[in-house]
């Protein structure tokens, strides 16, 4: 028996199995680079392109649970409660619309900013008695757009940001707060076990992917929210999404990205949400119930 060759094939065995050895822990190496970095790139292009976004994100409870709220006419039931309005609901008895006796004076406008004062002012009143169920509502953003403040109803600490639970007081024209709409979801509660949420920089991300960041636009701070994906007849359900408000040149646009869904799923602004009417004029009120005065 040749052992000389034996030993020469061994050898030889050796040496490839060593250089496979080494090659596969490379690859690999690169890989789980690849994997655990995957945002360098992508906000490396970001920057490339002039997207400006957050260099600091919201930090939030990585799980969440869907909740469920019941069907209720509650604005219906107590809007004659009110003082110091005239206020109408609609024929669901979802949407409460409201005329002030009072306009709310603020100081800053939209072009050179709000001050400290105005939201004051604003949270004060949402507080109030003037309000229905006000203390579950707060502020979440300004929308430019349709010049109005917005609140929202929180449930566990997020806000619903569908429409179909906040408070909008609309900005007139000679920079007073002369009407706000409410809607209101209701109590809520929590429904099967919680869920993970992806990170703001992931939404931020799906949304570069996905091409919906123009050259130039500016990525505000995301908002962890609430969205009705399950609307009955009898209750309504609700999955969290991200709220990505994205401004550039020409306009401004709030982004929903499921917090859920880690392969990225985009949303389409909600369309189940009631219609919040622009108030122009304020001369037609015969179908609002009368102001009365607050008791002394």
């Amino acid at each position: 028996m040749d052992f000389k060759k034996i030993e020469n094939i061994f050898l030889l065995a050796f040496v490839l199995l060593n250089i496979y050895l080494l090659v596969s822990f490379i690859s690999r190496t690169d890989l789980q680079y690849a994997t655990t970095n995957p945002t360098q790139d992508f906000t490396s292009d970001m920057r490339d392109r002039g997207i400006e976004y957050p260099q600091t994100l919201p930090e939030v409870e990585s799980e969440v649970y869907y909740m469920q709220a019941d069907a209720n006419i509650l604005l219906e039931e107590n809007a004659e409660s009110l003082k110091n309005q005239a206020g109408s609901v609609d024929s669901e008895g979802t949407l409460y619309t409201s005329i002030l006796t009072d306009p709310i004076e603020l100081e800053g406008n939209p072009e050179d900013g709000f001050t400290e004062a105005d939201r004051t002012l604003l949270d004060e009143f949402v507080n109030s008695s003037s309000v229905l169920f006000g203390d579950q509502y707060k502020y979440l953003r300004y929308d430019r757009e349709g010049s109005r403040f917005i609140y929202s109803q929180m449930v566990n600490g997020i806000p619903v940001g569908d429409g179909t639970s906040e408070i909008s007081f609309i900005y007139g024209s000679d920079g007073d707060i002369i009407s706000y709409q409410q809607t209101y979801a209701g109590p809520m509660k929590e429904q099967g076990s919680s869920d993970e949420l992806i990170t703001a920089e992931r939404a931020i991300e799906i949304l570069f992917q996905n091409n919906e960041l123009e050259s130039g636009s500016k990525v505000e701070t995301p908002i962890l929210a609430y969205q009705r994906t399950l609307n009955l007849e009898n209750l309504s359900m609700y999955g969290p999404i991200w709220l990505i408000p994205v401004t550039n040149s020409n306009d401004s646009e709030v982004f929903r990205v499921d917090a859920i869904d880690t392969n990225g799923r985009i949303l389409s602004d909600p369309t189940n949400k009631p219609d919040l009417e622009e108030i122009d004029e304020l001369e037609d009120t015969s179908d609002m119930q009368e102001p009365t005065e607050a008791e002394e």
